[in-house]
């Protein structure tokens, strides 16, 4: 009778402890999936960042690039009383800045933003022709000034 009395306690007991392990794998796995889900919409903002990060850029630095399109129409037409030597040396520098105005807008117009890796390193270097571009211009006015 022992052995029956003790089958009655066992079995109940038994459904618990499978009732509550399966519960909380139940639980995980939900989890789980919340944490997935957060995790799809955590990227997708990301990326809606990252594609709006390069757009400005790309805005930006094309406006920059039409300017110094403008600069160098402007020099191109600007008369200078300078020596034929000097005045030759001049227009090769033009030249020169031109040729490399259009190299960076050749350069940002066929870029594609593929990995944010990629990217900043392509913006640093960018960023670093940029300016490199930028003392060209003003190497150019001060050679002017002598």
């Amino acid at each position: 009778m022992k052995k029956h009395k003790l089958s009655y306690l066992i079995l109940p007991l038994l459904i618990l402890i499978l009732a509550g392990c399966s519960a909380t794998k139940a639980d995980d796995v939900d989890k789980a999936a919340e944490e997935v889900e957060d995790a799809k919409l955590n990227l997708d903002e990301a990326n809606r960042q990252y594609a709006k990060e390069v757009a400005s850029y790309r805005t930006s630095m094309e406006t920059d690039l039409r300017n110094n399109k403008l600069r160098i129409a402007e020099l191109k037409e600007e008369r200078t009383d300078a020596k034929a030597d000097a005045l030759a040396d001049r227009n090769a520098k033009i030249e020169a800045i031109q040729k490399r105005n259009d190299e960076l807008d050749s350069r940002m117009r066929q870029y594609r933003s593929d990995n944010r890796e990629n990217w900043k390193e392509f913006k640093s270097e960018f960023n670093h022709d940029m300016d490199e571009l930028g003392k060209a211009f003003k190497d150019l006015g001060q050679n002017n000034v002598k």
